[in-house]
């Protein structure tokens, strides 16, 4: 749907080609475009002149002589085609057709036939109902507006819906919705009432530069929109919206998608960290560092526990992903297979290439279980030992980082009976962590005793 800017490109296209045009006949091919009295319609729009055209949020208002007002919603599909004499103005998409005094002539295309008219005047137009719950234009919010955005913005529904209220905020659509939040750094999951007045001013002034921005440019030219055969630029500019699976050019995290109020909503989970869903302990380091006994050790501790090289190796069962992992390596690639998980190894050590094909397919699985293990237990434990390659973090409220010395890495190999030690080493060669304030660096270099004393610490702490 054409949202603010791409209103404002349609009006400032049309507005030099039609001003101080008299509409001298009007073709309309569906009925319901026109929202007001159609044979009023029909009767008044004739010998109109065509004064100015305006807009405001995602409304076009055409100003004509006689106090009249043309109101238009371009909808989903709608736009607007400018033809000259010369020309065949109506295409099988066209809704209405207004033939001008010169012989040129303003088709109303429209695929899905969603989109609207109402003629009315200027004495009427603010008593109509569309009109009087349209709220503050979205990229002209001052600050003597803030306290009653709030107000109105902090509710128990998610701030993502609360933008596209168009009686809230107005002119907003999906496109700039993503946007702003991806900016903001908010989750579009976050109830209205999560929010403080800080993280409002945020979606206030990256809803001005936003939307100021995607103006200057034309709009954004996803989907179908254009105005009047002009393609907008700002499609060239988005961060965030239409890029799942793409990497978040903040953190490298890959681009997620839900629908959220059957609308596709793309965010970037770490960034727009959804703080309802971090109440996990994660548990990560290199391979032969204790991870497990930290994770059997919590589990004591009434914890939840779930492993990830459990959950991957089940993934691995499954004969869909069995295959496509099969076409990834080149091989009939089977986990219950000794041999064949030899191979996969050997493969994935001498083609990085192939096991971040392998990786990237298998991440998002894993995410997808870890997540509702996440939704559906309140005091959990996960072991993922590439978790910070794999961007988990923002699943997690801690995250240990187990440290060990090469020394005590290869006892613990030798004595869970590990065969290919130095295979298992390179395969697992790329394991790194980040510091912040959730991450806990834990050296096991002693004694089981003294690792847990420092586990217990850690979760101890509020």
């Amino acid at each position: 749907m054409p949202e603010l800017p791409e209103v404002e490109t349609v009006k400032n296209t049309i507005l030099p080609l039609i001003q101080n045009k008299t509409i001298e006949k009007v073709d309309i091919f569906y009925d319901r475009l026109i929202q007001s009295n159609i044979e009023i319609f029909k009767k008044d729009i004739i010998n109109k002149k065509i004064l100015n055209v305006h807009r405001y949020g995602k409304y076009l208002f055409f100003e004509l002589n006689d106090d009249y007002i043309l109101i238009i919603h371009l909808r989903m599909e709608g736009k607007f085609s400018y033809n000259k004499n010369d020309e065949n103005p109506r295409i099988s998409s066209t809704t209405l057709i207004f033939y001008f005094n010169d012989s040129t002539s303003l088709s109303f295309n429209d695929t899905r036939k969603f989109g609207l008219m109402y003629l009315t005047t200027k004495n009427e137009i603010h008593s109509l109902p569309m009109m009087k719950k349209l709220g503050i234009e979205a990229n002209k919010i001052e600050e003597k507006d803030y306290e009653i955005l709030i107000k109105k913005l902090k509710r128990r529904k998610p701030i993502k819906e609360l933008l596209l209220d168009q009686s809230i905020l107005c002119g907003i659509g999906n496109i700039y919705a993503d946007e702003t939040l991806f900016r903001s750094k908010i989750n579009p999951l976050t109830k209205g009432n999560e929010l403080n007045n800080e993280q409002f001013y945020e979606i206030f002034k990256n809803a001005k530069i936003v939307l100021d921005k995607a103006i200057k440019l034309g709009g954004s030219t996803v989907h179908s929109f254009s105005s009047n055969g002009i393609d907008g630029k700002f499609q060239n500019e988005l961060l965030c919206y239409g890029k799942v699976n793409q990497e978040c050019p903040n953190c490298g995290t890959k681009f997620h998608k839900i629908f959220l109020g059957g609308r596709g909503t793309t965010f970037c989970p770490n960034c727009q960290i959804n703080y309802s869903l971090q109440k996990a302990i994660g548990i990560t380091g290199p391979i032969g560092s204790g991870k497990s006994s930290v994770l059997n050790y919590l589990k004591t501790k009434d914890y939840f526990i779930a492993s990830s090289d459990e959950i991957v190796h089940s993934l691995y069962e499954e004969p869909y992903i069995r295959s496509k992992v099969s076409k990834i390596l080149g091989f009939n690639f089977d986990i219950l297979n000794v041999e064949s998980r030899k191979k996969a190894k050997e493969i994935m050590i001498s083609n990085p290439l192939l096991k971040k094909k392998v990786e990237d397919y298998i991440y998002p699985l894993l995410e997808e279980k870890l997540i509702k293990f996440i939704n559906d237990n309140d005091k959990i434990a996960i072991e993922v030992p590439l978790l910070f390659k794999a961007h988990f973090e923002y699943m997690f409220k801690k995250i240990i980082v187990i440290t060990i010395s090469k020394e005590k890495q290869l006892e613990n190999l030798n004595i869970r009976g590990d065969k290919n030690i130095n295979s298992s080493i390179k395969l697992n060669n790329d394991f790194n962590y980040k510091k912040n304030e959730n991450v806990y660096l834990i050296e096991n270099n002693s004694s089981k005793e003294e690792l847990f004393k420092k586990i217990d610490q850690i979760i101890d702490e509020n």
